[in-house]
């Protein structure tokens, strides 16, 4: 899971110069990039004004949940449990020991809370607007502040972080930089494919770049989107998140199957990740200054989503259910194992 600029946790370097991989792997808005543009799942709305897209973090939202809960539960749960037991405890020596201990509980438990809150009581999604006709961008920051640029001024690049295949991301960068034209300024991520290559990440950028700069891209994007994220004034529910968590191996059903536990971990994850968070609202001087037509024809978000078929919805809920048996299993062993 990468948490890489995520408020206090940010880890952007601003106030630097350009380095020369950013400046070699620049993308020019002006030149397509890709013969098969994909969204890759990151719209929430598109109409004639403006395009809005999810953040990084949304794709893989529900992941750290989990991973910091299984730190965070049972470590919080045994420290309850060495107070209890240190009522009880007549001997000095014993009650140092339980000191000691409790520390180290404390501890993991801080850090299992320390991952869960990268997800949890936070906002459902950080989103990104893109409007066509002004050409200003809007960002906006997990502290809830707002980065307002203008499109054609952005540095756009292609960055990859990661040092083996498994690692391995690749992400849309969109530098604002100083008047010297060397200075960055500010940064936020344009466009993730989620576990996807450089192709899929050329592919996102493609379907933004033709967005803004096509004089048929409106058009051409409001086709291709099938499914817009079900998250223009409301929370994502369960169902989309089951469906959202499974998308990424819809084309390798057996794979959806073998990691099942996992994922349904992070779907449980995601749902109360989702449930703690705030709605994200736009300022009203930016919805202001992106008014939508009336009649627009090119207006589409999560109202206009179809009916999810078998393999969309069908299929993730019975690798759910395998899921969750797999891992009712595992913790029925686990406490015999300890307990018994």
């Amino acid at each position: 899971m990468d948490f890489t600029g995520l408020n206090r946790f940010h880890a952007y370097k601003l106030d630097r110069p350009l380095t020369e991989e950013e400046r070699k792997s620049q993308l020019n808005p002006k030149k397509p990039a890709s013969d098969d543009p994909l969204d890759w799942l990151s719209v929430i709305k598109i109409n004639s004004t403006y395009l809005e897209l999810v953040d990084r973090w949304y794709a893989g939202k529900g992941f750290a949940t989990w991973m910091g809960g299984m730190f965070a539960v049972p470590f919080t749960l045994g420290l309850f449990y060495i107070i209890y037991s240190s009522i009880k405890q007549a001997s000095p020596v014993m009650w140092m020991l339980d000191l000691l201990f409790s520390l180290a509980v404390i501890f993991f438990a801080w850090v299992g809370i320390w991952i869960m809150r990268h997800e949890v009581f936070r906002q459902t999604h950080y989103p990104i607007r893109l409007n066509r006709k002004t050409r200003q961008v809007y960002a906006y920051r997990p502290d809830g502040t707002i980065l307002r640029t203008d499109w054609d001024k952005l540095f756009i690049c292609a960055i990859t972080t990661g040092s083996s295949e498994m690692t391995r991301i690749e992400d849309i960068r969109a530098h604002v930089l100083a008047e010297d034209g060397e200075t960055v300024k500010d940064t936020f991520t344009l466009g993730y494919p989620y576990l996807g290559n450089r192709e899929g990440m050329l592919q996102l950028w493609e379907y933004i770049r033709r967005y803004m700069e096509e004089p048929d891209g409106v058009e051409k994007n409001y086709k291709q989107t099938e499914i817009c994220m079900p998250l223009d004034g409301r929370r994502e529910g369960l169902v989309f998140g089951l469906v959202r968590t499974f998308a990424p191996m819809a084309k390798w059903p057996l794979m959806q199957l073998l990691v099942s536990p996992l994922w349904a971990l992070t779907t449980l994850g995601r749902w109360f990740a989702m449930s703690t968070c705030k709605v994200p609202r736009w300022p009203e001087e930016v919805e202001a200054a992106c008014p939508i037509e009336p009649n627009d024809p090119y207006r589409k978000d999560w109202r206009d989503n179809g009916k999810y078929d078998f393999w969309e919805l069908g299929w993730p809920l019975v690798c759910f259910a395998v899921g969750l048996t797999v891992l009712g299993i595992g913790a029925v062993w686990l406490v015999r194992v300890w307990f018994v």
